[in-house]
């Protein structure tokens, strides 16, 4: 008899920490509802990182269980959000994709992030929203870039392995964020899927609107003003490390260049490293504000909603000392029309 309490404590024990660690969670964005999945790690702290892993594609958030598990054990509270599903480009079935190239038929996945973001930061109380990161991997790391683009205000660095970048040719795409981005670009140089070079062994159109890992490297190296290459690292006798900087920058651009590589996620012996483990060292040299101010999150939580807002008309009815931050249109004077500007950035 005791030994049945004792089997039948450990067994329910046993389904707690299953529940704890891999919580399934599922939320309203843009009128439609998406999951994500959540492992935290063991021990808990008052400042955790949070990585947020990307599928690639046709591929689910279930299929990255065992990454989320390695960040997790890291220290990280990883976070695997779902794409949405969409027919593919035969018409013959449907696939998991990630909305890196702002197709208005498709959901809205920067603001599915975001919304992923407001959660995690409302119900986990020890997440440090200074240091959001993101993992993407194929369709997943083209999505890590469209966040690097659209999201930067809220994801401090972004890792895309095997993922190339989607830029609108409009001239207005990804111009300016307001600051330094710090990216880590992991790519084989025979990878048939995306391509690593320019017209390369994949389908890839020389100045469309797919950049391979080359034309990254010459955008963000344009972005900025990268004057600095150096080979820091040989990992092994196939995998190298390039980084790219200027003396005033507060980031680099590390590109990890696999020689012969395919199409694969790369870790182990045959590649010197692990595409993980280079993504939450990369990740962990950055925090979200080294490079911003976010001005609009008045009460200095990461979130954006009505407790700014209220930071804001506590000011101006109790005619406190004067808070420059408040001033967001910028016209030297802190009063209604700063608070509608504040409304219109939040909703």
């Amino acid at each position: 008899m005791l030994i049945f309490r004792i089997l039948k404590i450990l067994f329910f024990t046993s389904l707690l920490v299953v529940f704890q660690f891999a919580q399934e969670v599922v939320i309203v964005s843009s009128g439609n509802e998406r999951s994500f999945r959540v492992n935290l790690p063991s021990e808990n702290s008052d400042s955790l990182p949070m990585m947020i892993i990307l599928h690639g594609l046709g591929e689910t958030s279930a299929s990255w269980y065992g990454v989320a598990s390695y960040v997790a054990n890291q220290g990280f509270v990883a976070v695997r959000p779902e794409s949405g599903t969409f027919l593919n480009n035969a018409g013959t079935g449907n696939v998991k994709l990630w909305n890196a190239i702002l197709d208005t038929a498709r959901f809205d996945d920067v603001q599915f992030i975001s919304d992923v973001i407001d959660y995690m930061l409302i119900n986990y109380d020890s997440i440090d929203h200074n240091r959001v990161y993101v993992l993407g991997s194929s369709n997943g790391g083209y999505m890590a870039y469209r966040l690097s683009c659209d999201l930067s205000h809220r994801i401090t660095a972004f890792t895309s392995v095997i993922g190339n970048m989607f830029l609108e040719d409009d001239g207005y795409d990804c111009t300016d964020q307001g600051r330094d981005i710090p990216i880590l670009h992991i790519h084989g140089t025979e990878d048939p899927i995306n391509s690593y070079y320019p017209g390369g062994n994949s389908v890839d159109i020389l100045g469309d609107q797919y950049l391979t890992i080359i034309e990254s490297i010459e955008f963000w190296s344009s972005y900025h003003q990268y004057d600095l290459m150096e080979i820091d690292t040989i990992l092994s006798n196939v995998s190298i490390r390039y980084i790219y900087s200027n003396d005033s920058a507060t980031s680099n651009f590390e590109h990890i260049k696999v020689i012969g590589g395919g199409h694969v996620y790369f870790y182990g012996d045959n590649y010197g490293f692990s595409s993980t483990q280079e993504a939450l060292d990369y990740s962990l040299k950055y925090e979200l504000s080294d490079f911003i101010f976010n001005q609009e999150d008045t009460n200095n939580d990461g979130l954006y909603n009505i407790e700014d807002i209220n930071e804001v008309v506590n000011y101006l009815f109790d005619e406190l000392q004067s808070d420059s931050s408040y001033d967001f249109n910028s016209d030297q004077s802190i009063n209604i029309f700063d608070l509608l500007v504040l409304v219109d950035f939040i909703y």
